[in-house]
């Protein structure tokens, strides 16, 4: 019961400070990120910039997450090439959950290829099947 109750404490710890410490990610960058052009990426973003936590509005999302939400497949690529933890939350939704929400099928294989974790929960149970059931991707629920 001791090991249950420290776990869930460190976890709760980790999500609270990944987005307590959530840098903003400015309009020039996020606007840079959106053309998925990977000679501008290189220039605007740095390689220690892939682990940190960037709020935009009230969520925060490393930079493979938000990769994932916006389907941006050029940067999702170059960032997976250098290895990132794909199981990385920093607002309690890992990049998983992301690609089975939006019903992004070829990226969901890709995460799993690379150790995506399918039973994974956010705050309310949820794992990344139950966010494509939830958003009617059938398919990408399959593979989950």
């Amino acid at each position: 019961m001791k090991k249950i109750i420290t776990t869930s404490l460190l976890f709760g710890i980790t999500i609270f400070s990944n987005g307590l410490f959530a840098q903003e990610l400015s309009g020039d960058k996020m606007k840079i990120f959106q053309t998925d052009k990977l000679e501008d990426i290189k220039k605007v973003f740095k390689k220690d910039d892939f682990t940190k936590c960037f709020k935009i509005k009230e969520t925060s999302y490393d930079l493979l997450a938000l990769s994932v939400r916006y389907e941006r497949t050029n940067v999702f690529n170059y960032i997976l090439s250098n290895k990132p933890d794909v199981n990385k939350s920093c607002s309690d939704v890992t990049p998983l959950m992301y690609a089975a929400m939006y019903g992004h099928m070829d990226i969901t294989k890709i995460l799993l290829k690379h150790g995506a974790k399918k039973d994974t929960k956010d705050k309310n149970g949820m794992t990344a099947k139950d966010y494509a059931v939830k958003n009617k991707h059938d398919a990408v629920a399959m593979i989950l």
